[in-house]
């Protein structure tokens, strides 16, 4: 077994329930040790990651894995990734690859939905007007189309799980929610706020001259909606992961919210 000593205890999982920890090994490089890592996580890491990787599907080498604890020690990916750069074509053809493979049923994937339930729960927390709130609820009516897609997607690809090794290469990271359904669940995340109809569609264009397996009319429709899931996702889970977090996205999405439901409404 891998020897370390531990630089932080800080946990550099924002959402998520593992522990994410850097590490300095008996070499004296930095490595990543998350744990417990989720089924679809642990499985991803040991059957998938190696797929995608001779695929330019990057992400970190798996460096030991233990069944029992659901423990990862992954390398450690020096550079960050910002909001800007995640919006740019490099990032988009990680994606459009990703997207493009051939989804395999021996592998474990997470079960994404924006169920009535969910969305009522988020509905409680945000105190939405009564007029936002019934236009959320048209976004969820809408929602089948981002689950029903077959295309393999990370399932949270927003900036703070990108990395970039020393020699360039882009790599994703938190594979917790990998599955199936449509590109747009990657693409909204790459987006700088809740994003905009024509930002949407822009952002569609631009990603179908990469993937030209999709209507960019559809797919901007698509990533509004996932937007909009987003939204429940989060709400719900700083809630009840007891995050931090959890009151400045509060009160951001009640300033923001009413106003873009109004102005992105009209997509469905």
């Amino acid at each position: 077994m891998l020897k370390a000593r531990c630089m932080s205890v800080d946990n550099l999982s924002r959402m998520g329930t593992a522990k994410v920890t850097l590490l300095v090994d008996e070499t004296g490089h930095k490595v990543i040790e998350k744990l417990p890592v989720s089924d679809v996580e642990f499985s991803f890491y040991q059957h998938a990651a190696r797929h995608l990787t001779r695929a330019g599907i990057y992400t970190p080498r798996l460096l030991f894995a233990d069944p029992i604890t659901r423990r990862l020690r992954l390398e450690y990916i020096p550079h960050q990734v910002d909001q800007d750069e995640v919006g740019g074509d490099e990032v988009l053809s990680v994606l459009s690859r990703l997207h493009g493979y051939r989804p395999d049923p021996s592998w474990v994937y997470h079960n994404h939905t924006w169920s009535e339930a969910a969305l009522e729960k988020s509905l409680h927390l945000l105190a939405l007007p009564d007029r936002a709130a019934k236009r959320l609820r048209y976004f969820q009516q809408a929602s089948d189309v981002l689950f029903s897609g077959q295309c393999l997607i990370s399932g949270d690809s927003n900036a703070g799980n990108w990395g970039k090794r020393d020699d360039g290469d882009f790599v994703l990271f938190d594979w917790e929610r990998f599955s199936t359904g449509s590109p747009a669940i990657d693409l909204a995340p790459l987006i700088k706020g809740m994003g905009s109809k024509q930002k949407f569609i822009e952002f569609a264009e631009r990603y179908t001259c990469l993937s030209r397996n999709y209507n960019p009319g559809d797919l901007a429709k698509e990533i509004a909606i996932a937007k909009a899931w987003i939204v429940t996702e989060v709400i719900v889970l700083l809630d009840e992961r007891q995050k931090i977090d959890f009151q400045l996205y509060l009160n951001w999405y009640r300033e923001n919210l009413p106003a873009w439901l109004d102005n992105t409404s009209i997509m469905l």
